[in-house]
């Protein structure tokens, strides 16, 4: 007798994108600067040889051979190599549409991660695969000429790396490498507060909840919701609800047959012509495009 097989695991569905920027090795001679700046995404830095000082806000952290730094999105720094030996690097910027992700993230200005605690895991590892990934295509064309396999390795090692340095602080916590004033993680209210406002925009995404409302609903001013919600997730509650309505609509978009004018009801937009924009404008394709077409077979 032949009995039914049952699944034993099933994973969520995951349909979140990471955004990769800027992602390079590099050699800087003694002497160089580079002036006050922000990302407005996270940025990741690794000392592969040397020294290199960052004053981060008013901190000033110098990293050695085999530290990581993690500066959040938004904070501005500066760069110098003062000492007399070549300063090399790994840099990358990133971002992460994952509001639990990108709340962990946001937990500092930055943080610190030194060698000894690195070399404990498997960062150097993964760096050393993504630098053979980039070694294999270094030519003088574009990063967009990447073979799309090593487009998938790129992808793949960056949010490895993320993973491991995600656990790092966990483990090791905020005390280690934070200068002295960095700031401290969300006060518990600060966190309910923003947990509460994230619940209901994402309540009433399809509503178009909007800050204002969600502000005079909660008693506090429009100015302090934004402000509460930003310093928990690292983004604006407008990011927000954009980032979340295009993982809702890549999800329909994949995972259903429902025409564009029923997809652009259930996102709260007017027509399926407005819809169609604002996706094109945060993919640089037409929902149809990113549409999977699936053929039929004889």
């Amino acid at each position: 007798m032949e009995q039914q097989l049952e699944d034993l695991y099933r994973f969520p569905n995951i349909i979140n994108t990471l955004q990769v920027i800027g992602c390079h090795f590099g050699l800087k001679p003694p002497g160089w600067h580079y002036p006050r700046h922000h990302h407005h995404l996270f940025e990741l830095l690794y000392c592969v040889e040397g020294e290199v000082a960052h004053e981060i806000n008013r901190d000033r952290v110098t990293m050695q051979a085999g530290d990581w730094l993690l500066i959040k999105s938004g904070v501005r720094h500066q760069s110098s190599n003062t000492t007399q030996a070549d300063y090399g690097f790994f840099n990358v910027h990133f971002d992460l549409d994952d509001p639990e992700i990108r709340s962990l993230l946001s937990q500092a200005p930055y943080r610190l991660i030194r060698h000894k605690e690195a070399e404990q895991s498997k960062l150097r590892f993964y760096v050393g695969e993504l630098e053979g990934v980039m070694q294999r295509n270094h030519t003088d064309a574009e990063p967009s000429s990447l073979r799309f396999e090593d487009k998938l390795l790129l992808q793949s090692y960056t949010l490895l790396i993320i993973h491991v340095v995600l656990q790092l602080f966990r483990e090791h916590g905020s005390s280690r490498g934070q200068g002295t004033a960095a700031e401290k993680d969300p006060s518990l209210f600060t966190a309910d507060i923003a947990h509460m406002i994230e619940e209901k925009l994402a309540l009433g995404l399809c509503e178009e909840a909007t800050v204002a409302g969600i502000a005079k609903e909660m008693n506090l001013s429009r100015s302090q919701c934004s402000k509460l919600f930003s310093k928990v997730y690292g983004l604006s509650p407008r990011q927000y609800v954009s980032q979340q309505k295009l993982k809702l609509a890549k999800e329909l978009l994949v995972t259903t047959h429902l025409p564009m004018t029923d997809i652009a009801e259930k996102l709260g937009f007017h027509s399926a012509s407005h819809f169609s924009r604002q996706f094109r404008r945060w993919t640089g394709q037409s929902p149809s495009e990113f549409k999977p077409r699936h053929h039929s077979t004889n």
